[in-house]
């Protein structure tokens, strides 16, 4: 499967939370390697990760806007981009612009608008650079009929339809916490007609999810 990707001029990876909950030099290395054989030019956007929301719920018993909130996860996935564009020799970027002015460079941003997530910048940045792809990095490697941490024994969903794709749309979202992908990537994913990939850090895609139109 990754041999029929790397023929993609432009792509845009979204690395979750789980890049930076536990960083470590296996993680950096297989993102390192699918960078380097990818034939084609990629711009990155960094997630928040289980250190953002916890920060961020410590400070929402205090009654603060959930805006305010959201400022201050945009803010520390900005500095997960930092971490990123060090490791990956790479350069952090705030702007969709410069995004684009340095796509020789791999740039990595983070965290955009309040009220969305970084899955949501990923899908707007991809349409935003005409981009040929879009892949999704989890940490559970894919899309499932239930949040398999929940529902142990889940089997990944290997292909979605854009249409297919509506029902992992979750409503009920606050700072931090958007669901699998959050409503507006969903709603991006499907105007766009963007196709996607969910997998993991290891880049299989044969044991990842597979979104586009119906066959």
């Amino acid at each position: 499967m990754i041999s029929t990707i790397v023929f993609f001029v432009i792509g845009v990876i979204k690395i979750g939370g789980a890049f930076f909950s536990e960083p470590s030099t296996e993680k950096v290395n297989q993102v390192r390697s699918f960078i380097d054989n990818f034939k084609g030019e990629l711009a990155l956007v960094a997630g928040g990760g289980i250190q953002v929301k916890d920060y961020v719920s410590k400070f929402r018993p205090l009654g603060l806007p959930e805006t305010f909130l959201d400022h201050l996860a945009i803010e520390m996935t900005h500095i997960n981009a930092q971490f990123m564009a060090r490791v990956l020799n790479g350069v952090h970027t705030r702007t969709f612009p410069e995004v684009k002015n340095q796509l020789d460079k791999l740039p990595i941003t983070a965290g955009q608008t309040v009220g969305q997530s970084t899955d949501a910048v990923a899908a707007t940045l991809t349409d935003y650079l005409k981009a040929d792809l879009l892949i999704l990095v989890k940490d559970v490697g894919g899309l499932y009929p239930k949040d398999p941490k929940e529902h142990p024994g889940m089997r990944v969903i290997h292909q979605l339809s854009f249409e297919e794709l509506r029902k992992f749309t979750k409503h009920d979202t606050k700072a931090g916490y958007y669901g699998v992908i959050d409503p507006t990537a969903i709603n991006s994913i499907i105007r766009g007609k963007i196709p996607t990939y969910v997998v993991g850090l290891d880049f299989n895609f044969d044991e990842g999810t597979k979104i586009g139109p119906a066959p």
